[in-house]
């Protein structure tokens, strides 16, 4: 092979070398896009009452036009999209990990067991892809926490200002805040770690999350396969089916921490008019977010807007999942100069990958 720095070995070796990354980064941008109207809707139906969905999505409309429904996506998108793509590098490496733990105790490896035709999930599966799972949503509730802390705070800035719809003139366009406003109010009010208000609800959510999504995503997509035959351990039904399969499962059962910790943010930036305090101590600031968060879970209902998370989440993991899995075998299949598809140093063997060493033993 061809290994001069710009030589095309080089760019496919690169491309091959963080192949997860590289899928999972473009297929989370375009998921977040395409399921942001339904994400706002959402948050604003947890943060005031609203009759239904459709009645928040009007009233969304009449005071912040068409860009209400995408506030609060665009700016944070790298990092959100950042963030995900961080939490399926975590994912695969995690589940590596289960797997060689598991082949060492038993004597079979679950992911050569999921990839052949016709296998059917067991126990050992289950257990490799909801342990991944559960570190990959733990290890990453650390860097999206603020980050969905400004995104909800932007959301909702406007529907705060208004005061679940002013009385007096319903049709009021107020300010929004920025994302970038977001953060110095914040920062302002609660010190730097009022940017992680919600993280114990953030952590207990996605961990309980994440095992629910990715062991119900891989568990589906193999039964799917096997049952309907397919030759492949990927294919495009499978795999659009089991996306919109496994984020439901994952939300109806982490949903309402989503609500507890959606309403224990909104309180830190306020209406738009309202004059930041004096910073607070960063201990104050902890004790001020727990405070809130067991007010906060304390009223109303905990499963408002849970039909707008429910369509979000069939929409954007049918598109994630399945762009994702796609851009992977892309990438799979590109050739280097030799003939080859697989990196030098590593041997696949049903879908799992193993280093070699110098001396040419795995």
């Amino acid at each position: 092979m061809d290994t001069g720095w710009g030589s095309p070995d080089t760019r496919i070796y690169y491309t091959k070398k963080y192949r997860q990354f590289l899928s999972s980064a473009p297929a989370c941008a375009i998921a977040v896009i395409a399921g942001a109207p339904l994400e706002n809707v959402k948050t604003r139906m947890q943060s005031r009452h609203f009759v239904n969905g459709w009645d928040c999505f009007k009233f969304t409309y009449r005071t912040e036009g068409i860009r209400g429904f995408w506030a609060g996506t665009f700016n944070p998108l790298v990092s959100i999209t950042m963030s995900r793509a961080l939490g399926f590098s975590i994912y695969r490496k995690a589940k590596y990990t289960f797997d060689g733990w598991i082949e060492a105790a038993t004597g079979r490896s679950p992911l050569q067991h999921v990839n052949k035709p016709g296998t059917y999930p067991d126990i050992y599966t289950m257990t490799c892809f909801t342990g991944a799972g559960m570190v990959s949503g733990a290890v990453c509730a650390v860097t999206l926490t603020p980050v969905e802390l400004i995104k909800n705070a932007t959301q909702t800035s406007v529907l705060m200002a208004t005061g679940q719809g002013d009385q007096a003139n319903p049709n009021a366009r107020r300010g929004r805040v920025s994302s970038w406003e977001s953060t110095k109010r914040i920062v302002a009010r609660q010190g730097p770690l009022g940017l992680w208000t919600g993280f114990r609800l953030h952590i207990i959510r996605d961990t309980i999350g994440s095992a629910i999504y990715f062991g119900i995503y891989e568990t589906t997509k193999q039964s799917l396969n096997s049952y309907y035959g397919a030759e492949k351990a990927n294919s495009a039904g499978a795999v659009a089916m089991a996306g919109a399969i496994c984020g439901i499962g994952a939300w109806v059962m982490t949903y309402p921490l989503d609500t507890m910790k959606t309403r224990a943010q909104n309180n830190l930036v306020g209406t738009a008019a309202a004059a930041p305090t004096a910073k607070t101590t960063m201990t104050t600031a902890l004790e001020t977010a727990a405070k809130t968060a067991a007010t906060s879970a304390a009223s109303a209902s905990k499963w408002k807007g849970v039909e707008m998370i429910i369509l979000r989440s069939v929409l954007q993991n049918m598109i994630q999942m399945s762009m994702f899995e796609q851009a992977k075998v892309w990438i799979d299949n590109l050739e280097f100069s030799d003939g080859s598809r697989t990196l030098p140093e590593v041997e696949r063997h049903f879908g799992r990958d193993s280093k070699i060493h110098k001396n040419g033993t795995l």
